[in-house]
């Protein structure tokens, strides 16, 4: 046990969220109705003849590239429609999906608004009636004439004013270029391909069965067949798909062709054809060996389950895994995978069970870890089975955890998913697995630690030879390897499910916790100084969903040695494979005490899932803030997040990068560079130390809460009166964390944001807040605008002036936590959000005073007057 232990809020009190004065941009008025009647005039028109016709239904489906009932309609609009869903309703259209479109979508240029990234193109997929297409028809006209909008109605005149597209969902949306392209690059004609076909995402059941057969009839005409089927519907989760067989020749018509009568992606029941999702881990290639006998403690056996492993099949017999690992077969795969193959989940439950083996060894604090195999682990890799849809693997793994009489591990509060897909980089799209890992994190209070992935190619670098990249000094190849990045970045994004909101998505450091037992390798090319905190040239980067940070931290992965290898008058940087040299200590593949080492995202992911479980351990241990108290799954969860993400702080690389990119963006452009350095960094380089006790010099404080929609709640933090008026140079971080609920068909799909401001009182006017959180403070990067985005919200600031402001004995800073809607109308207002806040304050020198036992005393007599009552 520290002595210096996390401390804890009192209890908050509510009060009113605080009004405030929201960048006002001009509402758009669109180009008036009779520009777009002139836009749109020859769809409507043929949608009322048609219409006006006997078998109205019948001649707009004879069109099979037209407008028809029970065919998706696309409606895209230059900026988002506030409350079009609910608008849609009205008049019988279902709203089945909403999608940001990219910042290069060409917008016609009389729609182009200003501020168009805070506003960006928005396409709704809908599925209408013929009923609902005459009164689309009817609310048209009225618009057309110049009429007001009926009450309620109002959304539909802006999307009318707002229109820059109306069509039908076609095969070009449902397959497209860039699944083209990667199926091309795999295409064999004499070879089976295998492809995911996913339905639209309906609460129709008679439309999903009618879907589910017209799609059975087309695969069976295609000469085809259907591998795997997985229905999943879960309040607002809803993924119908199949996963089937094609011939190679069928496949490379359908991508040369895929708008061909009667072909696969004219389906209108389906909204995407996609290669099928294979997810993979890549263990460590280094040679195992065997560990110097020594004793080591073992694990608690009547400890619960904390901590779930979705991976291959860990080797549990393994002396340093024994006791403390058990494998629960629920998909029938161990037998699938030989011991020696089992290496990845091997490693990874060895560093959450025992982290680096040179370096610690000693067991994680009250857990033990439960493995559900999802892969088969093979010479090369671990892959996922290839008859077997793998979003169905996942959900059927946590529903046998949480859910039913027996729960194989309700105690669980955390998920290492340390598997990426593959080829799977993020490019704006929100995966399905990653949407089922936030669903899950919300309705059951379970944080996923997700890895960022490790990018399986080398990095190019263009115009420059080995030798002469070796001939550079140290800052100019780091220059290289950031312009080459750069260039490079749509290659090195996130591997799905990394972009989840709800995880916790760590990069890697290239970084070891021990020195190398041999020398690095003379072939190695030195691309980071001594000790330098720095992310591995492999992990992938973000930036996350509506440009959250992501990855959220990164954290110690192993240190990568680089190899340089000519191609012509090029080169390129590869991560060395196979090193005994450099890496983590871990457990290796065999039933004895073997240990090999080991590298990369999942690494820093195990680790980081280790920390996690200390933690949450401190924090009920006595002495501990929670001591004696009964802290739920949810409760954990949240905490142990929030204190991770409250412990990371930006290493000295990435200021030394912040520096560069202001520079080379030029002007006043410090958010544009703050985004830089989070696609590498996230909020920083995890300091596990700090998430079970206090920093030198400072103090942590954590709590729990819950706020509904417009509403906020109170956390006083006690001052050190020391403080007052001491000249001294200070920094405080305030961390929430979160897991919103999801609406997965709205575009902006996170429907709560959190944030917290220092404001006292039911007031509800913006001069009640202290801009300077009543220390005189100022932000430091990532900043407001940066870490507004997601569902952890972490500000960190320094002192604005070197001395600090006077207060009397007794004075408090009230933070306040406040909830607003982030969807534009999806968030119920009586839902009840809950969250946890860790707030750190830290002097940055030594004085004559503890500013911890300072708020610790009186946090102590608050109490007892509390109690008194």
């Amino acid at each position: 046990m520290t002595d210096r232990p996390i401390l804890r809020f009192l209890d908050s009190r509510p009060v009113s969220r605080r009004t405030q004065k929201a960048a006002r941009f001009p509402q758009p008025q669109g180009v008036g109705h009779q520009r777009q009647g002139e836009r749109f005039h020859d769809q409507f028109k043929r949608l009322e003849a048609a219409l006006a016709s006997e078998n109205a239904a019948l001649e707009l489906r004879s069109d099979p590239y037209g407008i028809a009932p029970e065919r998706a309609l696309v409606f895209v609009t230059a900026i988002p429609i506030a409350n079009f869903a609910r608008a849609a309703r009205l008049i019988g259209l279902e709203v089945l999906s909403e999608i940001e479109l990219e910042e290069d979508y060409n917008l016609p240029e009389d729609l182009i608004v200003e501020h168009q990234s805070a506003a960006p193109p928005t396409l709704y997929a809908t599925m209408p009636t013929q009923d609902a297409f005459n009164q689309l028809l009817s609310l048209w006209r009225k618009y057309q004439n110049g009429e007001t909008a009926p009450r309620n109605y109002a959304p539909w005149w802006r999307l009318f004013g707002m229109l820059a597209e109306l069509r039908p969902w076609g095969p070009e949306d449902r397959f497209s270029l860039n699944y083209r392209i990667e199926l091309e690059n795999i295409l064999f004609d004499d070879a089976e391909v295998r492809l995911e076909l996913e339905h639209w995402p309906t609460q129709d059941q008679n439309k999903l069965k009618l879907w589910r057969r017209e799609t059975e009839e087309k695969i069976d005409a295609l000469g085809g067949r259907i591998i795997d089927r997985a229905a999943i519907h879960e309040e607002v989760f809803i993924y119908d798909a199949m996963l089937i067989g094609l011939a190679g020749s069928v496949v490379r018509d359908l991508i040369d062709n895929p708008s061909a009568p009667n072909g696969l992606a004219t389906l209108d029941g389906l909204q995407f054809i996609l290669p099928q999702t294979i997810s993979q881990s890549l263990p460590s290639q280094s040679q195992p060996r065997e560990a110097e006998k020594k004793d080591f403690e073992g694990f608690d056996m009547n400890s619960d389950f904390r901590v779930l492993l979705l991976d291959g099949t860990p080797v549990a017999g393994h002396r340093f895994l024994d006791g403390g690992v058990a494998i629960e077969d629920v998909h029938g795969l161990v037998n699938r995978s030989t011991v020696v193959n089992r290496r990845h989940a091997t490693e990874m439950a060895s560093l959450i069970m025992r982290g680096d083996i040179e370096y610690d060894c000693q067991p994680v604090d009250n857990s033990r870890l439960l493995a559900i195999p999802l892969l088969i682990d093979t010479e090369e890799n671990a892959t996922s089975p290839n008859d077997r849809l793998f979003v169905d693997l996942v959900h059927t793994a946590l529903q046998r955890t949480f859910r039913g009489k027996e729960p194989l591990a309700p105690h669980v509060f955390v998920v290492n998913f340390s598997i990426g897909i593959n080829r799977s980089n993020f490019a704006g799209r929100i995966s399905s697995l990653a949407r089922l890992l936030d669903w899950w994190a919300n309705k059951e209070g379970i944080l996923f630690v997700v890895s960022a992935g490790n990018v399986p190619h080398d990095l190019e670098i263009p115009s420059i030879t080995s030798v002469e990249f070796e001939n550079l000094s140290l800052s100019e190849r780091q220059e290289l390897i950031r312009t080459a990045k750069r260039q490079q970045r749509h290659e090195f994004t996130l591997l799905a499910p990394s972009e989840a909101l709800n995880a916790l998505t760590v990069g890697a450091a290239s970084v070891d916790l021990t020195p190398p037992p041999i020398n690095v390798s003379p072939n190695a090319f030195k691309v980071q100084e001594d000790k330098e905190i720095t992310p591995a040239m492999s992990t992938g980067l973000g930036l996350g969903p509506f440009r959250a940070i992501k990855p959220d931290l990164i954290g110690i992965g192993g240190y990568h040695e680089i190899r340089a290898l000519p191609e012509g008058k090029n080169m390129r940087l590869s991560v060395v494979p196979r090193s005994l040299r450099t890496g983590l200590t871990v457990a290796a593949a065999s039933s004895g005490t073997a240990q090999t080492r080991s590298r990369g995202t999942s690494c820093a992911a195990a680790l980081v899932t280790r920390a996690l479980l200390n933690a949450a351990a401190a924090l009920t241990e006595e002495g501990g803030p929670y001591y004696g108290l009964n802290l739920s799954r949810n409760d954990l969860a949240l905490l142990t997040r929030a204190l991770a993400v409250n412990a990371a702080r930006w290493p000295e690389a990435a200021n030394k990068l912040y520096n560069i990119e202001k520079e080379r963006l030029g002007g006043q452009r410090h958010r544009q560079a703050a985004e830089e350095v989070a696609r590498h960094f996230g909020h920083g380089f995890l300091d596990s130390k700090l998430m079970h006790e206090a920093p030198l010099h400072g103090v942590t404080l954590v709590g729990l809460g819950q706020v509904k929609k417009d509403k906020g709640t109170i956390f006083d933090m006690p001052l050190p009166p020391s403080l007052s008026g001491d000249s001294v140079h200070r920094s405080m971080l305030v961390t929430l964390a979160w897991f919103s609920p999801v609406e997965p068909r709205r575009a902006r799909y996170r429907l709560a944001a959190l944030e917290a401001i220092a404001a006292d009182g039911d007031m509800m006017n913006e001069e009640e807040e202290d801009k300077e959180w009543y220390l005189a403070m100022k932000s430091e990067p990532p900043g407001i605008d940066l870490i507004k985005r997601g569902t952890v919200w972490s500000r960190r600031m320094v002192d604005k002036r070197f001395r600090a402001p006077q207060f009397n004995d007794e004075a408090t800073l009230p933070i306040r936590v406040q909830c607003r809607d982030a969807s534009g109308g999806g968030l119920n207002p009586d839902e009840a959000i809950p969250f946890s806040i860790a707030v750190t304050l830290q002097l940055e020198e030594t004085v004559n005073y503890d500013v911890y036992q300072e708020i610790r005393d009186r946090l102590l007599i608050r109490l007892r007057g509390e109690s008194s009552k």
